[in-house]
């Protein structure tokens, strides 16, 4: 870990933090590998129940007991399909969760706040969050003033928590009241 040269109020340089940009990468979540159809439906079949009713569905096709065979296809088809429209249902809600992830921090470089994209904090970043603000990364409250959080999309619960000085804050959380400053 480095060190920081700055008084602690003053925050990062803007030299240090490009250095640690640079070394440590940004702030950011490694984007999934997009699936295609082929894989999607390969997922679904690869299931082991999915498996043996099609090695049930072989079974019945070599006894002879066609009707059989239709239902067993019949619920392994509709069984793919919802699994697909599932699973494209919840890419889809995973990236709609992400466009909603703090876009903006306020943070304070070379003694003065700015306001910059959430994926260009590094560590021992000093940011500022007031009520309303989305926590922009993992952080831990260096100042907290009757701080408290919504973590409901953590945790689902419905009551906002409380912090102080020394505890962390979850990113993606929600500012709910007062004033803090974090690293």
């Amino acid at each position: 870990m480095g060190t920081t040269t700055a008084p602690a109020d003053r925050g990062l340089t803007a030299e240090e933090a490009m250095a640690r940009l640079v070394s440590e990468g940004p702030n950011t979540v490694a984007a999934p590998i997009p699936r295609g159809l082929v894989g999607r439906i390969g997922r679904q079949l690869a299931d082991p129940l999915i498996a043996l009713l099609l090695v049930a569905a072989v079974i019945t096709t070599l006894l002879g007991d066609l009707p059989d065979t239709a239902v067993i296809v019949l619920v392994v088809t509709v069984n793919t399909l919802i699994g697909v429209i599932q699973e494209v249902r919840a890419d889809s809600a995973i990236a709609a969760l992400d466009r909603l992830a703090a876009p903006t921090a306020r943070v304070v470089r070379d003694g003065r706040d700015v306001i910059l994209p959430a994926a260009d904090l590094v560590r021992d970043d000093l940011v500022r969050l007031e009520a309303g603000d989305v926590v922009p990364a993992d952080v831990r409250l260096n100042e907290a003033q009757r701080a408290t959080f919504d973590e409901s999309s953590l945790t689902g619960e419905s009551i906002a928590v409380p912090r102080v000085t020394d505890d962390e804050a979850a990113a993606g959380t929600v500012t709910m009241s007062s004033w803090s400053r974090s690293r």
